[in-house]
């Protein structure tokens, strides 16, 4: 099975969380940010990040995040607050192909 993990926070982590999906959640963006930079090389095969989450970031690390290539394949998961936002939808047309398998949040 593939490997998975979620950097998210509040609502986005609840929902991540109830997939089945292994999420961690930081106080503190700094720490975030690290362990953003460690799930890069940890050698996963999918790595949800939330947006808002990766919009707080430093520069350094956004450029790094977008030029990233390779696995773990990084998916941007938009905020679950959002009432227009499809979230359920957007992860699954991007992991779905990526993994084989289909995660429903709803």
């Amino acid at each position: 099975m593939a490997s998975i993990v979620a950097l998210a926070q509040g609502a986005t982590a609840l929902n991540l969380a109830l997939t089945g999906v292994d999420v961690e959640e930081f106080a503190e963006t700094k720490d975030a940010e690290n362990r953003c930079i460690e799930l890069l090389q940890d050698g996963l095969d999918v790595f949800i990040l939330e947006e808002q989450l990766s919009e707080s970031f430093s520069e350094r690390t956004r450029e790094r995040l977008a030029r990233h290539r390779g696995t773990p394949l990084v998916v941007y998961c938009p905020p679950f607050d959002e009432e227009e936002s499809d979230v359920d939808a957007y992860l699954s047309s991007v992991i779905k192909p990526a993994v084989g398998f289909e995660i429903r949040l709803g």
